[in-house]
């Protein structure tokens, strides 16, 4: 397995972070294109943040940015909401951008970026992101902290949407899989997608269809080309699920070698009330899950997620950061997974 990290274009996309995370021993960098930021500096990929899709000089440039202090690109993340509106709902005007989508494929597979992480959440309604009602100093010895009270999302009213339904964003997803999906097959890039975060079935009045295991076997089912995988985070199947149904999930994604990469994070509580955590302090025992993860055959990208913020740490985290970095790297090595 091997160890990667997410830095976004406009934000933490930059040349003193890349050297930061060479320096921690990091080979692979996944870039967080869509980050509601205009970017930093005057490159050409800026243009993967405004382009109707990405073309391939962007792309290429991109990857040489990256390789330029020693790092691997090793794919993409992108958000499907807002660029990808007509698709989730299902609006006139989906099928350009499923072809936009399609067209950013392939041009990732000539440019030789082979993975592309996404989500099919829409989080409209949400006063922070991914529905983290307050960040506090309440975690480990007074560290920043975001957390998530479902009983407090629930009373957030319905916005512009209305109240969609559930039948509707399944026929959505599963169209734009159906579209994609090959073509991502022949392009050679894997996608990834990401489970609702939080994993709850709706929140102001917009159903969240991938919240769960079997929601993933419906997806697969229905595509089931190997280029359609799983993002597995820790964190989010630690949200749902005690800790061995969690290494369940493993073995039986696993078994299907529909583990494309995961993120490594930590998270306590239950899915009621739950709040970000330290990896060593996660009620997932990541230890097991690390082995787990290597019997179940998975040997890709574990990429470091969010972490809580000690003081005097950076917007981006750079403290935290290097701590589940080398928590990570400390946990590789006695699993003896660590390539």
């Amino acid at each position: 397995m091997k160890i990667g990290e997410r830095l976004a274009l406009g934000s933490t996309l930059t040349d003193d972070n890349m050297v930061f995370l060479k320096q921690l021993g990091v080979d692979l960098l996944s870039a967080a294109l869509e980050t509601g930021r205009e970017p930093r500096g005057d490159y050409p990929i800026s243009q993967l943040r405004k382009a109707a899709y990405y073309e391939v000089e962007d792309l290429l440039a991109l990857r040489k940015w990256a390789e330029s202090h020693g790092l691997e690109l090793s794919g993409i993340n992108v958000a499907m909401y807002p660029r990808w509106e007509k698709i989730l709902l299902g609006l006139p005007g989906r099928d350009e951008q499923i072809e936009n989508w399609n067209k950013s494929l392939r041009n990732m597979g000539k440019a030789g970026i082979p993975m592309l992480q996404y989500n099919s959440m829409i989080n409209a309604g949400s006063e922070k992101p991914l529905w983290r009602n307050w960040a506090e100093k309440t975690g480990r010895g007074g560290t920043l902290i975001f957390k998530f009270d479902y009983d407090a999302a629930k009373k957030a009213p319905l916005t512009n949407y209305g109240e969609l339904s559930e039948k509707a964003m399944w026929d959505n997803l599963l169209y734009f899989l159906e579209a994609v999906i090959p073509v991502a097959q022949q392009a050679g890039v894997m996608m990834c997608m990401h489970p609702n975060d939080p994993p709850v079935v709706k929140l102001a009045g917009i159903p969240r269809v991938i919240h769960n295991v079997e929601a993933y076997d419906r997806v697969f089912k229905t595509v089931p080309d190997k280029a359609n995988c799983v993002t597995f985070c820790l964190s989010t199947f630690g949200q749902l699920l005690n800790n061995e149904d969690v290494y369940k999930a493993i073995k039986h994604f696993g078994k299907e070698n529909r583990i494309g990469c995961v993120h490594f994070s930590g998270v306590k509580g239950t899915l009621e009330i739950s709040e970000e955590a330290f990896p060593d302090e996660s009620r997932v025992d990541n230890v097991r899950a690390i082995r787990v993860l290597k019997e179940a055959g998975f040997n890709g990208l574990i990429e470091v997620d969010h972490a809580p913020h000690p003081i005097g740490d950076t917007d981006y985290g750079h403290m935290s950061h290097a701590f589940q970095i080398g928590y990570l790297k400390g946990i590789l090595q006695s699993a003896d997974a660590l390539k």
